[in-house]
């Protein structure tokens, strides 16, 4: 299909505006095609009922009309780009390159009421709208009310927050005051996820594969006992991609079922290094007792074009840290997903095989068949301490996690720490509404891990800061009655949501009397401006879940 289309700016005074023309050369991406089918429109009954079971969640500035459209009017607000915005990361804002977190970081919002568009001019604004089994398509009309220049197809889960972007050019020579933007509504294709029996049965292949494996190599000696030979000959410490790690290379509905028939046992080879340099042709699943340590790293890495690698499965996460990652490790875990490898987790702990899969750009292990269903969950983290708690915080925790699962819908998750009291409360009754449980795991004495969360990933004691990065996976933060932990990670959320790394939306401080004083110092810090006077907006403290559900219908402006 060759379509012709005309490009212009509507807004001179845009950054580095003159560069467009340069911008815009054969090869640059504009836009999808879809197909919107008649018989998945949503019709006025089926969009209502579809709010009301909170499976679907709209501006509460919408109405309905008897032909299932939509009307809703955007927040009064519109948006600018700095000034200051360089040349460099304009391009890479326009190729796609940065993140939508940079972009929220170079934005500058306008409290702007009444919303206006001069004639011949645009404006970007934002509205809230939560998709998850829908898709929302933009009505262009007459174009009284403006045309909408970006994109007209909005996606589930992509489509999930208060800050959905809308761009409206006003085509008339008349200015256009509080602008409505009207769209249709869509039902994704229906998926009784037909890939969840399947991805099911696929883990119990592997699993008991692994375990068998293991429990062989664990009884037998290895195959070769030969000096390994490193590409590299790098060293650190002393230590080298020689590092004894018992390994099997074969694949995967193959070779590594022919090691389980008795016959092939001694199995394996001493060193990873090894088991890479006499894998079979068609190789394609690394079996490794410790996850592979950087010059295990980097020896794999030479040998990525010798091998058809395609899974990893480990057994432990460190040789000295035992259950806990390094912070080194998940940038390898990285690196592993960026060139195509699986990596899966066989946790003698639990007896189980995870996947590691990420969510909003960081990773936990989840069993396979559910990483859908993970990646689609709204999740709240539960910040608390893991003391015990009273009967009346109890009972006001349970009472809260019930009004939110409903308020949110079916498909929710709690997320904490994985520690005892505010976090186990929050993880039973979670697990009790059928909603999904997590947590990350930190290496404490203190606190041990309270294993069988459906999702979760482990820190070592020195990656504490580093681990506070993977609460951005949630979507709300709940902070409960906590010790100075919970102190020093409520500071680094609240800088996160001054600095637009987390999206304004509702923080609830839970427990009105216990954090009384640091309701008091964030009102000093407005006051001697050390702190945005519209953070304030977004806080509550509360002892009260209704109120905590009727604050987050306020702030997410949502029905």
């Amino acid at each position: 299909i060759l379509l012709t289309a005309d490009t212009f700016i509507y807004d001179q005074s845009f950054p580095n505006a003159p560069y467009w023309k340069k911008l815009l050369r054969s090869g640059v991406p504009v836009g999808r095609l879809f197909f919107a089918p008649a018989a998945a429109k949503l019709s006025s009954t089926e969009i209502w009922a579809a709010i009301q079971a909170n499976a679907l969640k709209l501006p509460n500035t919408i109405s309905i009309d008897s032909r299932g459209r939509v009307f809703l009017t955007p927040h009064q607000v519109n948006y600018t780009l700095s000034s200051r915005l360089s040349r460099l990361n304009f391009e890479h804002i326009v190729s796609g390159n940065a993140g939508r977190s940079f972009i929220d970081k170079v934005q500058v919002r306008h409290e702007a009421s009444p919303l206006t568009i001069p004639p011949r001019s645009g404006i970007l604004t934002s509205c809230s709208m939560y998709l998850k089994e829908h898709f929302v398509v933009l009505n262009q009309g007459e174009g009284n009310f403006g045309l909408h220049t970006s994109a007209i197809l909005l996606d589930p889960i992509k489509t999930f927050g208060t800050n959905i972007m809308l761009e409206i050019y006003n085509t008339g020579d008349q200015p256009v005051v509080n602008p409505m933007v009207s769209v249709d509504i869509f039902r994704a294709p229906t998926l009784a996820d037909p890939e969840f029996k399947t991805l099911a049965k696929k883990r119990q292949r592997l699993l008991g594969t692994a375990h068998e494996l293991f429990k062989c190599l664990d009884a037998n000696p290895p195959r070769d006992n030969a000096e390994a030979r490193p590409r590299t000959k790098i060293t650190v410490r002393g230590q080298s991609g020689t590092t004894e790690n018992r390994s099997v290379l074969g694949q995967a509905n193959g070779d590594l079922k022919k090691f389980l028939d008795g016959e092939a046992c001694p199995i394996g080879s001493r060193t990873m290094v090894q088991a890479l340099d006499a894998a079979p042709p068609e190789a394609d699943t690394l079996i490794v007792d410790h996850f592979p340590d950087l010059l295990e790293h980097i020896e794999l890495l030479t040998r990525i074009g010798d091998v058809k690698l395609k899974r990893i499965i480990f057994r432990k996460a460190s040789r000295t840290h035992g259950y806990f990652l390094s912070s080194n490790a998940h940038a390898r875990l990285d690196t592993f997903d960026a060139i195509g490898i699986r990596v899966y987790w066989y946790d003698e702990s639990t007896k189980e095989l995870y996947a590691h899969v990420y969510k909003k750009g960081h990773g936990f292990f989840v069993r396979e068949e559910l990483t859908r269903k993970f990646q689609e969950t709204t999740i709240l983290a539960f910040y608390g301490s893991a003391v015990g708690l009273d009967p009346a915080d109890t009972a006001r925790i349970t009472d809260l996690v019930e009004g939110l699962t409903g308020f949110i819908g079916p498909n929710v998750g709690v997320l904490t720490g994985g520690g005892g009291g505010v976090m186990r409360l929050a993880t039973d009754q979670a697990r009790s509404k059928g909603a999904l449980t997590g947590a990350c795991f930190l290496e404490l004495e203190a606190q041990p891990p309270e294993l069988g969360v459906d999702f979760f990933n482990t820190f070592q004691e020195s990656s504490r800061h580093f681990r506070q990065k993977w609460f951005e996976a949630a979507d709300f933060c709940i902070f409960n009655v906590g010790g100075v932990g919970t102190l020093e990670e409520i500071g680094i959320e609240m800088c996160n949501l001054k600095l637009g790394i987390r999206p304004r939306t509702p923080f609830v401080f839970f427990n009105s009397k216990f954090w009384g004083d640091l309701r008091k110092q964030v009102k000093t810090m407005i006051a001697t401006q050390r702190a945005p006077a519209w953070i304030n907006d977004y806080i509550l403290f509360t002892d009260d879940p209704a109120e905590v559900v009727a604050f987050y219908r306020k702030k997410l402006q949502v029905l």
